[in-house]
């Protein structure tokens, strides 16, 4: 029984690598930190790219009154962070979808953020300049998005704010 359950938890942490980015969560105070840099205001739309427990679609919503989508690859996850937007009672302000975000349309986001790898940084700058409006705000922890504006930087933490 124990090696059933390590094989699962295996399989759930080499999931999300597969598609894009090891799930490592960003601590709290980051979180806070990308979000105060991206100036959000009440009402606008976040988007999370591989949003993993759901911690900034959660803050972006409780700290910030943002409406916030999460998009998470792994169903462990989803599923975590679905019982998460439940124990705050965020239903009507906070959603996760469960899928790859190359194949999500992000054209209501206000603001997307993201902790993913450089590589998939780079594949979604094209995404990101087909879909998005001007305007739209993206925040990157760590990893750049090269060739687009940067509005904001905080570059002791690696916070990078963007501008489409």
């Amino acid at each position: 029984m124990i090696l059933i359950i390590l094989a699962i938890a295996l399989a759930f942490l080499a999931w999300s690598q597969i598609f894009g980015a090891p799930w490592w969560p960003t601590p709290y105070k980051t979180v806070r930190r990308m979000l105060e840099l991206a100036r959000i205001k009440p009402g606008e739309k976040v988007y999370d790219l591989g949003s993993g427990d759901g911690r900034i679609i959660i803050e972006a919503a409780r700290l910030f009154g943002a409406r916030s989508t999460g998009i998470e690859i792994d169903p462990f996850r989803y599923f975590y962070t679905r019982i998460k937007i439940l124990r705050w009672r965020l239903q009507d302000r906070v959603h996760v979808l469960l899928g790859n975000f190359f194949y999500k349309d992000l054209s209501e986001a206000d603001i997307v953020t993201i902790y993913l790898l450089q590589d998939t940084n780079l594949k979604l700058i094209r995404k990101f300049i087909q879909e998005l409006r001007p305007g739209t705000r993206i925040v990157t922890n760590t990893f750049t998005l090269p060739g687009l504006k940067v509005l904001r930087q905080n570059k002791k933490e690696q916070i990078y704010v963007y501008k489409i």
